[in-house]
């Protein structure tokens, strides 16, 4: 046999010649079996016995155990890892605690593998030997055909959990419609090619208006105030306004003898058309500064012009 297979089969007979049980110190770990196939499990156990004073003082925290987290330092692949579990040493090792911890690992190299020592605090594990075998296979063996889909069979509430975003979405997405739909029955809807009338505000009836100015200058008494054309004038113009609102005659902005020209053909009662055109003469000659007036005669005139108001006004102005 050349030397270079008489020292592998040395170096392979030394490694396996080692219990699978491997202790140095307070640590040992263990392996369910020293021999698989690709792919197949294989259970590490790593197992630290110390006193309460040691475990006190830190010596065995989370740091302290090796910090595998994909592969280990050997190159084997960790499917899963349990946490570390507290028990109580048994009897005969001597001391209070035993921690355990487990690590599931596997290979997809053929060949041996051999765990290096790991650290644990201040100790130290001995190496193991894992051996790891090609699938035997069938010489006419074929590929498998690729199996089928899984049919995956969902239950009602399972259903919901998954749906339930989009159901929301739509329940608010059918609320926002319904809630158009209903603002827009309750528009107001108006004919095709009519115009938006704004509203108007409802006027007050003429006799309202000259009723309210007349009595208004009559209880104030302006024209002994110094202000008798203010007074005339503007009560003038209140009269010439119930004219025009209640008789529909042109008289605000008319003089007096046009007024005079168009009573005889107007609604005005006969009775008081030579009267209203002797006020307005009257209030004339005190607007354009053509004479005054006594207090008495000021006075008299607005009380004519509400009596012509109050003479004249519709049936249902009076009802109001």
């Amino acid at each position: 046999m050349p030397v270079g297979e008489w020292r592998h089969a040395w170096l392979v007979a030394l490694v396996w010649a080692m219990s699978t049980l491997s202790v140095l110190g307070q640590v040992q770990w263990s392996v369910d079996t020293t021999q698989i196939q690709w792919g197949e499990p294989l259970q590490l156990t790593a197992e630290w016995l110390l006193n309460m004073d040691e475990l006190q003082s830190g010596m065995a925290d989370a740091s302290a155990w090796p910090a595998w987290t994909d592969t280990t330092s050997a190159g084997l692949e960790i499917l899963s890892s349990s946490p570390i579990d507290t028990l109580a040493a048994p009897v005969e090792s001597g001391q209070d605690i035993l921690l355990r911890k487990t690590w599931t690992l596997t290979s997809w190299d053929s060949g041996f593998v051999v765990m290096p020592p790991a650290s644990f605090g201040p100790y130290e594990t001995s190496p193991l030997l894992i051996r790891v075998l090609t699938p035997v296979l069938a010489e006419d063996a074929q590929p498998m055909p690729p199996a089928d889909i899984v049919a995956v069979e969902w239950s009602l509430w399972e259903r919901l959990q998954r749906a339930w975003p989009w159901l929301v979405a739509g329940l608010l997405l059918l609320g926002l419609v319904l809630l158009a739909r209903f603002l827009w029955k309750r528009k107001p809807q108006r004919a095709l090619g009519e115009t938006p009338v704004a509203p108007t505000a409802l006027a007050e009836p003429p006799h309202v208006v000259a009723l309210r100015v007349l009595n208004d200058l009559k209880n104030e008494e302006g024209w002994n105030h110094g202000r008798a054309k203010e007074v005339q004038a503007l009560a003038s113009l209140t009269l010439r306004q119930y004219l025009e609102g209640r008789f529909g005659l042109p008289a605000a902005e008319r003089t007096t003898s046009d007024i005079a020209a168009l009573l005889p053909a107007s609604a005005v009662p006969v009775a008081w058309q030579t009267r209203l055109v002797q006020a307005f003469e009257q209030a004339d000659a005190v607007k354009f500064a053509k004479g005054e007036l006594p207090a008495r005669t000021h006075l008299a005139l607005l009380e004519a012009y509400i009596d012509f108001v109050l003479d004249t006004q519709t049936p249902d102005d009076d009802a109001r």
